[in-house]
């Protein structure tokens, strides 16, 4: 087995070994995402002994009479949609603690006596149900706790029950960490977005330092950065805890709104050319559709959360008409890349439809945990198929630099050969080599037939061998200049020197007193050499035809003073 199919041999294996190893950093994330969750939860009890679920003692007033009822529990509204809790069981150690409490879509107050410890108050950036639902009313509690019952009030909005949740009270950063561990999940699809992104950049980046430009790299890692930030935007956590919460829910939206760009670019880059149009306007009406919800806002100050219809109903349409595209492609040339994006899509699309029955018809507030898995699926899927790809292709570009590298390659002396020399020079007939000037020696043995007749052929290969191996030591001697070795012949060298500053006899001499030091006076290998320059003495260029003519007429010419000689 040859060099080079050794070194193939040992890509694929290389290659398979990649692949196995990313098998392994995908299964090593998800079990971390598994031990991640399973120590937060058993951590609690030990690192939050101070926090403590506010389920019992709670009452209502029915009929001037107490009602006890222990929380979480569906709990009937009175005559005037209100609900009304009472709790006396907190004493005077809970002062400057953190009564945190569920459903702030139930616009809920919080009293102690008649001192008003809490209500919603709505920012500059209106929310909804879903959003709110999402957030906690955490209250300080003041420094008479204990001596006055806490009142919790609800309102209804015409329902005839709600169902409330226990109330959990500890300090500042106990309560912030349980909420914290609450969006663990949504903090674990942010960090793997932004972690898939991240990598999708550095690829692309790496890809294109060895001159292989893949777009979907950076149209990936775009979307994911992106979705990230609409989910933490989003988060409940950031909404509580936030700074500039409006500022944050403004950039939410945009992030939700223009997030799909990006995909729709991937699209583009995968699809033939002549449908390219359909993906291109689609990203013109989700521009559109920022642009119109921004001036409505600005003049007429129509809430965004009035408009989140639009955008829903312009991304799911946006999905199903890829879905459909990328069908028709499928069945057209049924391209392995254009059946992954198409079993994506519809991934995103099955939890999109998903979170829009969870947001739209039940108003359950975690409708963004489906489609944040949704997302990180269905960008899993594509950016592990594109990794696939690329690297099948980087392995096939490999393997033909190095079939290109042997073409080039005389298998004999090592030395470039014929071919390679007629590329170099064409390279330097279009200009691609920039030299002022450049020499031009031919080299040629003779005798290599009274070589093979008295030693042998073997001697005689040998004879070649060890002329070439001198011609590149000579060439390597000499640090000043910049000089290809080939073999052009069974018998003929040609060696050129950039930028000349050396004299064609001194290279000449270096290289016969190599074949000298080479045989060991052996045997008398016999060398005849021919020069021409690029450029004349009297600054004038020859063409390169020109140029190869006079040094093998040069080297005829020596020829034939040999055999006259003799």
């Amino acid at each position: 087995m040859s060099v080079w199919a050794r070194k193939i041999v040992i890509m694929k294996k290389s290659n398979v070994w990649k692949k196995t190893e990313w098998a392994g950093l995908i299964c090593i994330f998800f079990i971390l995402m598994i031990l991640i969750r399973m120590l937060w939860n058993s951590g609690s009890d030990g690192e939050m002994a101070d926090i403590r679920s506010v389920s019992s003692g709670w009452y209502q007033i029915v009929d001037e009479k107490e009602e006890a009822l222990d929380l979480p529990a569906m709990v009937k509204a009175d005559q005037d949609g209100k609900i009304m809790l009472y709790n006396n069981t907190l004493t005077p150690e809970d002062k400057n603690k953190v009564l945190s409490i569920n459903g702030l879509q139930d616009q809920p107050e919080v009293w102690m006596g008649k001192q008003c410890l809490f209500w919603y108050e709505e920012n500059d950036f209106l929310k909804n149900d879903q959003m709110k639902g999402k957030m906690w009313a955490d209250v300080w509690l003041a420094e008479d706790t204990g001596k006055e019952p806490v009142c919790l009030v609800y309102e209804s909005n015409n329902r005839a029950s709600l169902y409330i949740q226990a109330p959990v009270l500890g300090s500042c950063p106990a309560v912030s960490q349980k909420h914290f561990q609450e969006s663990v999940f949504s903090f674990l699809m942010i960090l793997g977005m932004w972690g898939t992104g991240i990598v999708s950049a550095i690829v692309f980046w790496y890809m294109k330092a060895h001159h292989i430009v893949e777009k979907r790299f950076l149209d990936a890692s775009l979307f994911m950065f992106i979705c990230g930030l609409w989910c933490y935007l989003d988060s409940g956590f950031y909404q509580m805890y936030g700074e500039h919460g409006a500022v944050g829910m403004v950039l939410s939206f945009y992030a939700f709104i223009l997030m799909s760009v990006p995909m729709l670019w991937f699209v583009q880059n995968t699809i033939s050319e002549k449908v390219r149009w359909v993906p291109q306007v689609w990203i013109f009406l989700l521009y559109g559709n920022a642009i119109l919800q921004g001036i409505l806002n600005i003049l007429f100050h129509i809430p965004f959360v009035h408009m989140l219809f639009l955008t829903h109903i312009m991304l799911f349409s946006g999905v199903i008409s890829m879905i459909c595209l990328l069908w028709k492609e499928y069945k057209r040339n049924e391209a392995e890349e254009i059946l992954v994006c198409l079993l994506a899509f519809a991934t995103l699309g099955v939890s999109g439809m998903t979170a829009l029955i969870l947001y739209w018809v039940y108003s359950i507030y975690w409708y963004d945990m489906v489609f944040q898995a949704g997302i990180f699926l269905y960008t899993s899927i594509l950016f592990w198929h594109l990794l696939q790809k690329t690297s099948r292709d980087s392995q096939f570009r490999m393997e033909q630099l190095v079939y290109e590298k042997m073409s080039m390659e005389d298998r004999m002396t090592g030395l470039k050969n014929r071919k390679a020399f007629e590329k170099y020079i064409k390279e330097i007939q279009e200009g691609k080599i920039r030299l002022e000037n450049a020499m031009l020696l031919f080299i040629e043995i003779t005798g290599l037939k009274q070589i093979n007749d008295v030693y042998g052929m073997k001697t005689g290969d040998e004879s070649v061998i060890q002329t070439a191996r001198c011609i590149q030591k000579a060439a390597d001697s000499d640090q000043r200049h910049k000089i290809e070795s080939f073999r052009i012949g069974g018998t003929e060298f040609a060696v050129i020197v950039m930028d000349p500053q050396i004299q064609p006899q001194e290279l000449e001499c270096l290289i016969e007193n190599e074949v000298k030091k080479e045989t060991e006076n052996r045997y008398y290998i016999s060398l005849q050499f021919g020069y021409g320059y690029l450029k004349n003495e009297d600054g004038t260029r020859n063409t390169v035809s020109d140029w190869k003519r006079q040094a093998d007429h040069m080297l005829q010419r020596t020829k034939g003073a040999i055999y006259d000689d003799v």
